[in-house]
C-alpha cells in the first residue's frame, strides 16, 4: 500500500517541526528531542491486524531514537516544505485550510503522486519544547485504493544534545553523523 511507504517519512516530518508562516508557531528549541508515535488506524485492501502490529513495531523503533536538533536545524524548520517533499512527492502537494494560532496548528494538503491522490491532514499543538500532532494520510479520488493511516505523534525536548545522538543533515550538507 502506497500509504505505508510514507509513514517513516511522515514521522521524520513531524520531528522536523513547524515553521514559516505569517503567524508561525514557535520554532523548536535546539537540543535533544524524543518522540512517541502511536498508530491509531491502518486500513486498506489487504491490510491485516498483523501488518498494523508490524507498523506499530516499526514506529516503536523510530520512537526509541533521540534526535539532536541543532540551532541551525531549528532556524530552518518549515513544516509545509517538509510535507510537500515527503514521500517523493516534492512539488506535488498543495497545502490548504491552514490555521495557525499560537501553539495550535491545523492544515490539509492534497498531493498527487504517480496518478494517485493522497490527502494529508494534521492537527495539534506545537510549542518550543513539545509537540502533539494527529496525522491522517488517506488515499482519495477516483483512483483511491481506500488506504488510510492515522497516527498520533508526541515529541518533547529533553535537554541539551548528548553524545551519540543522531543529528539530521542540513539541506545541502553531507549525511548526518552521530554526535560524539
Amino acid at each position: 500500500m502506497r500509504i505505508a511507504a510514507t509513514v517513516t517519512a511522515t514521522a521524520a516530518l513531524l520531528l522536523a517541526g513547524c515553521g514559516e508562516s505569517s503567524s508561525a508557531p514557535p520554532k523548536r528549541q535546539p537540543g535533544s528531542w524524543s518522540q512517541k508515535i502511536e498508530i491509531v488506524d491502518f486500513a486498506g485492501p489487504g491490510v491485516t491486524a498483523a501488518q498494523k502490529t508490524q507498523m506499530q513495531q516499526m514506529m516503536n523503533m523510530v520512537s526509541a531514537m533521540t534526535v539532536c536538533v541543532t540551532p541551525e536545524a531549528s532556524a530552518q524548520e518549515d513544516i509545509e516544505k517538509k510535507l510537500t517533499d515527503m514521500g517523493g512527492q516534492a512539488g506535488n502537494c498543495t497545502v490548504a485550510d491552514k490555521t495557525i494560532s499560537g501553539s495550535s496548528l491545523a492544515f490539509n494538503a492534497n498531493c498527487k503522486n504517480k496518478g494517485k491522490d493522497v490527502k494529508i491532514s494534521a492537527a495539534g499543538s506545537n510549542t518550543a519544547t513539545e509537540q502533539n500532532i494527529k496525522l491522517t494520510i488517506e488515499s482519495v479520488g477516483a483512483t483511491s485504493d481506500g488506504g488510510k493511516l492515522v497516527m498520533n505523534v508526541a515529541a518533547k525536548r529533553n535537554g541539551e544534545c548528548k553524545p551519540g545522538e543522531f543529528t539530521p543533515p542540513q539541506p545541502g550538507t553531507a549525511p548526518a553523523k552521530s554526535r560524539t
